[in-house]
This record gives structure tokens, C-alpha cells and sequence, in this order.
């Protein structure tokens, strides 16, 4: 396939069909009648990609689980091959974090990547905002019932100005410090070229997870802006990577995504 981001409009014409292998393993380990947990990721012909300066090494597809509040869903999920889920003190009101951390339960540390997200409210005064998102750490950190999580993000960041918020850079750099947080992200859902850009002058973010689909109007300017953090070392994580696509569509929206390699996982 070409490296070149095609039109959209053509895209998604040409792959409803399929989503490469990636999409057909369950089916075909059935067909074989091979249960999917008695394969690793690595030996069933996962694409993976590294995750920018990090070095973690993922499947391109993960578990975003913000509205998953079934613990079997996510434990099928697991073992189908998934490594990444991601989450959010927010989510479900705390519940999704706890979903999580009966399904992680007894599973090997170095089996699976999660990462969370903190928020601190706009009118916090400035002196408590650093405790407070500390605070949502430790919190979900008993939640997940672990002692760090692997990506903690400064979370749906809308401007310049929250993404290099003094206080909240503070507050994430000990945490990644006294280790409870492996690696540093910002999250965001609109403005994105924006943020993209301070996530790269910050210095201190390892990645950032961005809304990406086929339907943005200004893709052009995000991709651009991915590019440019990928070249300085970020990971990339994409998100609403199917903007409400049907499914008849839904696998070339996700494909759409992938085919930009400056993509690590989607979510």
C-alpha cells in the first residue's frame, strides 16, 4: 500500500471488504479449531508498532474500555491478544477502573499495558492543583490494584495553554519520578494540531492520544501534526478512529487510520 494518506471518500470504497489479517484471525483460528488463548500475540500474525520513544511494543489494535462494564468483555479481550487498555478515573464514575483491576487480577505485570487519565477542574485554584491530580492517581492506582500504571494522560486537553499547565506538568513528572507512571501523554479530542504542538515543545510528554478519523474536516492538519510528533519521538495513540461508522464500514475507518504509519495503536 502506498504511504500516501489516499481520499477518504475512495478509501473506505475500497476496504469495506476487509481490515487485513488482523481482523480475520478470530475467524480463522476457529475455522481451525484453535482456541484463541492458546496463542500469544506475537504468534498469530499481530501487526504491531512501537509506541514512539517509549519502546513499548503493541498491537495496533487496543481496548479503549471507557464503556465496557462487563469484566468478561474485557477479560475476552485479553485473551484474544489485546495488551493495551485504556481508561480514565472519570469513566463509569470510578467503575471502570475497578473492572479492570479484578480482570488484571493474578496476571503477569508485564503481560498487558494500561493507561489512565487525570483531569483537574479549570477553576481549582492554582496551589491545589497539583495534590488534587495527584490525588486522582493514587486513586486510581488502588482502583486498577496496582502500584503504577504504564501511561498516565494529562486528559482531553483543548488549548495550549491546559497542556503546559505548570502545576499539572509538576504533578506528572513525580509521579513518572517516584514511579507511578512509566510514561507522560495528553489526551485530546479537538484543537488537536494545537496540542499536538505542545505536547512536542513540553519536553516531558512521551505520547499523545488524538482523535483521528476519516470525517474530521481538518485530518489533513492533524496528520500533519502526527507527523511531526512521531518525528520527534512521541507515540502516537489514535482514537474516535471510527467517527460513528456503520458496520459496513467500520473496518476501512479503522484502516483508514492505520495506513498512516505514524499511528502506533488506535483505540
Amino acid at each position: 500500500m502506498s504511504m500516501r494518506m489516499i481520499d477518504r471518500r475512495s478509501f473506505i470504497k475500497s476496504t469495506i471488504a476487509g481490515f487485513g489479517g488482523f481482523a480475520s484471525l478470530a475467524s480463522s483460528d476457529k475455522r481451525q479449531g484453535v482456541l484463541a488463548t492458546e496463542k500469544r500475540p506475537e504468534e498469530r500474525n499481530f501487526i504491531f508498532r512501537t509506541l514512539g520513544k517509549t519502546g513499548i511494543k503493541l498491537p495496533v489494535i487496543s481496548m479503549g474500555v471507557m464503556n465496557s462494564n462487563n469484566p468478561n468483555l474485557v477479560q475476552a479481550a485479553l485473551d484474544a491478544g489485546i495488551v493495551h487498555l485504556d481508561t480514565a478515573r472519570s469513566y463509569q464514575g470510578g467503575q471502570n477502573e475497578r473492572i479492570i483491576g479484578k480482570v488484571l487480577k493474578g496476571r503477569p505485570r508485564d503481560s498487558y499495558v494500561v493507561a489512565t487519565k487525570a483531569k483537574v477542574p479549570r477553576n481549582f485554584a492554582y496551589r491545589l492543583i497539583k495534590g488534587t491530580f495527584l490525588g486522582q492517581l493514587d486513586t486510581s492506582l488502588k482502583s486498577l490494584g496496582l502500584e503504577y500504571v504504564d501511561i498516565l494522560y494529562n486528559h482531553n486537553i483543548g488549548g495550549r495553554e491546559a497542556a503546559l499547565s505548570e502545576p499539572v506538568l509538576d504533578a506528572m513528572d513525580k509521579a513518572k519520578k517516584v514511579g507511578k507512571a512509566r510514561f507522560l501523554g495528553v489526551s485530546t479530542h479537538g484543537n488537536e494540531p494545537e496540542v499536538i504542538q505542545a505536547a512536542i515543545d513540553s519536553k516531558l510528554y512521551d505520547l499523545v492520544l488524538t482523535s483521528y478519523n476519516f470525517r474530521q474536516k481538518h485530518y489533513p492538519m492533524v496528520k500533519e501534526s502526527i507527523a511531526k510528533a512521531a518525528q520527534a519521538g512521541l507515540g502516537i495513540v489514535a482514537m474516535k478512529t471510527m467517527a460513528g461508522a456503520n458496520t459496513k464500514n467500520a473496518r476501512a475507518a479503522l484502516k483508514w487510520v492505520l495506513q498512516d504509519h505514524n499511528v502506533h495503536p488506535i483505540i
